[in-house]
């Protein structure tokens, strides 16, 4: 009996060895479908290999890594494994391994892949070579939809603003670089790279503008364009755009820009590396306006026009005058200043702003509204208001005007009524009051009267009791309410909801109060508020309040990278809203000592 159980197991081991020693099946394969594409359509690129009798070790496609041209749109790895049993010919083992890319191309070419690789039991397989083929878009763009804007930087000895780099860079251009004061320059920060980054991860630090007032144009979402610099293709991405008015004459510098961000390896299961860049300052030739001109002229093309809610009102009724003034240039340098009318008291006006930005350059509309009261009756006259101008294009002066508008006011002019009216009455004598007459009269018991009853003292304290109770009650109210609504408690209380948001993982929430608590501290180091104010205009103001420079630096990026953040909060990590918190308790607690040291 066991010689012949030793004969059975010895015949069943027979078809393992056979098997252990058979060379493995191997099959490689690379496809694409479709094998050609337009720009912007997808393209599923397979890479497989199937192995019977052998142990799959790796399999890798190195050259999809250098066609940065060729987006990533999502990965998929794929590892089915199963077994066949077959009488007399033992257990075979049959696995697969396969990456299944869905690609979006981005510039018209012809891509060449090498074949693929991959190891089994120690050896190497290849697949057959591939060739997609991209053809340029249905409207011949060559490009992504923000094609008409994309740095012309082809022309390499043209790349200037940038500081070159072989995976990453950043490159500043200003358009243009020699102006008038007052005259906008486009300022755009493009980031070009070879690596593939997370758009959700790019933070940029605006450059800083000293001697400019600033308009951001925000950016909402990051639109890659393909250029080549160097020989080499790269993307290119608008991270800042702004239109900057030079507030003096001389030669200005844009500072240096700044950018991190998130790069991932071909497959989306690789750990991401953080990345950061410093690009290269630039400078701005700014010219006088030319002499003689108007001493109030502003820089622009503007029209004004004026008028008045009604022409007929009662003496002492009020109407109103607006006036807007709409054109091309930075409307917040325009200043229109109402002369004395006689017979008629003017307020002071409501001043409301509306900018846009047309074909890259900022427009819009300042409006005045003022209140005006006859005081007397007869016919008003507004007189002309004028507004001067410098048109940088036409390099000449202009001026618009309004003409004379007129109101009447009818009826008598009202007196000023008196504080205090006399009052010219005399008293009149008292007549004796008697109380009702009684018609029955009854004999009153022997009990004691309610005065000397015990109830009767609690009875009348209890009035004057309940009332202090009542104030008292009242004013430990109102001390909690004014407890609840000093500058300290609302600091604190934006500071909660920062850390609640934080602890939620709401970033935009978070971000929000960020910016709330560092303009509160503001307010209250100020006395007013500053939450409309450009930044460079705050730079000032809290210079002027004898902040140190570390400290207004660390506010004034603060705000620039929560207002960034913003947009970009989906791919901002705990880690970096935590270490915002720090940086953000550290500014307010010197801010607040700096109020305390006055």
């Amino acid at each position: 009996m066991r010689l012949f159980t030793f004969v059975l197991l010895a015949t069943a081991a027979l078809p393992w060895a056979a098997t252990a020693s058979a060379e493995p099946e191997v099959t490689v394969t690379l496809d694409a479908m479709p094998s050609e594409a337009r720009v912007g359509e997808t393209i599923r690129l397979e890479v497989r290999v199937r192995a019977r009798g052998g142990r799959i070790q790796n399999l890798e496609l190195r050259d999809l890594e250098k066609y940065p041209e060729l987006e990533i749109v999502s990965h998929q790895t794929l590892r089915p494994m199963q077994f066949s049993f077959g009488f007399g010919k033992g257990v075979q083992m049959e696995s697969s391994l396969a990456n299944i890319y869905i690609l979006r191309a981005a510039v018209p070419g012809s891509y060449e892949f090498k074949p693929a690789v991959a190891k089994v039991d120690g050896k190497t397989y290849r697949s057959a070579p591939l060739t997609l083929v991209v053809h340029p878009g249905a409207g011949g763009a060559k490009g992504g939809p923000d094609s008409a804007t994309a740095p012309n930087a082809a022309v390499d000895s043209e790349l200037s603003g940038a500081r070159y780099d072989e995976r990453a860079f950043l490159r500043t251009v200003v358009e243009p670089d020699e102006v008038y004061i007052g005259q906008q320059v486009n300022v755009t920060v493009y980031l070009y790279t070879r690596v593939r980054l997370s758009p959700q991860s790019v933070i940029p630090t605006k450059p800083s503008m000293d001697g400019f007032w600033v308009h951001d144009d925000p950016i909402t979402s990051l639109q890659a364009q393909a250029v080549s610099v160097m020989g080499a293709n790269y993307r290119t991405y608008v991270i800042q755009r702004s239109a900057a008015f030079p507030q003096r004459s001389g030669e200005l510098t844009i500072g240096p820009p700044k950018v991190a961000f998130d790069v991932g390896g071909a497959s989306l299961f690789d750990a991401p590396q953080r990345v950061q860049r410093t690009g290269v300052p630039v400078t701005v030739n700014v010219k006088p306006l030319p002499q003689p001109g108007p001493a109030n002229a502003v820089v622009g093309r503007y029209t004004i026009r004026a008028w008045l809610d009604r022409t007929q009102a009662n003496t002492g009724d009020a109407v109103t005058l607006r006036i807007d003034a709409t054109g091309v240039g930075n409307v917040q340098d325009l200043r229109i200043d109402l002369p004395p009318i006689v017979g008629v008291r003017t307020l002071q006006p409501a001043i409301r702003d509306q900018r846009r930005t047309q074909q890259g350059k900022l427009s819009g509309t300042r409006s005045w509204e003022w209140i005006l009261i006859a005081e007397a009756p007869g016919e008003h006259t507004v007189p002309p208001m004028e507004v001067h101008f410098f048109d940088p294009d036409a390099e000449n002066y202009g001026s618009v005007s309004t003409p004379a508008l007129t109101f009447t006011a009818s009826g008598a002019a009202k007196p000023p009524q008196p504080v205090i009216e006399p009052v010219d009455a005399r008293p009149k004598p008292r007549a004796a009051a008697f109380g009702p007459i009684r018609v029955y009269s009854a004999l009153t018991r022997d009990e004691s009267p309610v005065r000397e009853r015990r109830w009767f003292a609690w009875m009348l304290a209890f009035p004057p009791v309940l009332f202090v109770l009542v104030m008292l009650g009242a004013d430990i109210a109102r001390r909690r309410e004014r407890r609840s609504t000093t500058a300290g408690a609302v600091q604190r209380q934006l500071v909660r909801d920062a850390q609640n948001a934080l602890h939620a993982d709401d970033p935009r929430s978070f971000y929000d109060q960020i910016v709330a608590s560092v303009t509160h501290a503001l307010d209250s180091l100020l006395g007013e508020p500053v939450g409309g104010l450009p930044h460079t205009e705050l730079r000032t103001r809290l210079v002027a309040e004898g902040l140190d420079d570390d400290l207004v630096q660390r506010v004034i990026n603060e705000l620039e990278g929560a207002d960034f953040a913003r947009f970009a909060a989906s791919g901002v990590s705990k880690e970096e809203m935590d270490r915002c918190l720090q940086r953000t308790a550290a500014i307010i607690e010197r801010i607040q000592r700096s109020r305390r040291g006055k």
